[in-house]
């Protein structure tokens, strides 16, 4: 009984690491230290602009992080 729990149990445990890191999204291949100044630059201007419309409605530490997460993504032209 134990082991039909624990089995599969640990192979979870050890396929979740690689399947949460091969649906991670990259940005852009940055070569220039131009280039990442700028991707730098717009990427904190989205953050800022979505913490604010976060601190406007209210929202309690964690959904407002979620908020931020999923406004910078969809301003970066995410899903």
């Amino acid at each position: 009984m134990l082991r039909k729990i624990f089995i599969p149990g640990a192979v979870a445990l050890a396929v979740w690491p690689i399947a949460a890191l091969a649906q991670q999204e990259t940005g852009p291949r940055l070569e220039s230290p131009g280039e990442i100044s700028v991707w730098s630059t717009v990427l904190t201007q989205k953050q800022e602009y979505c913490r604010r419309q976060a601190r406007a409605r209210k929202l309690g530490y964690w959904k407002r992080r979620r908020f931020v997460r999923d406004c910078v993504k969809h301003e970066m032209g995410g899903r």
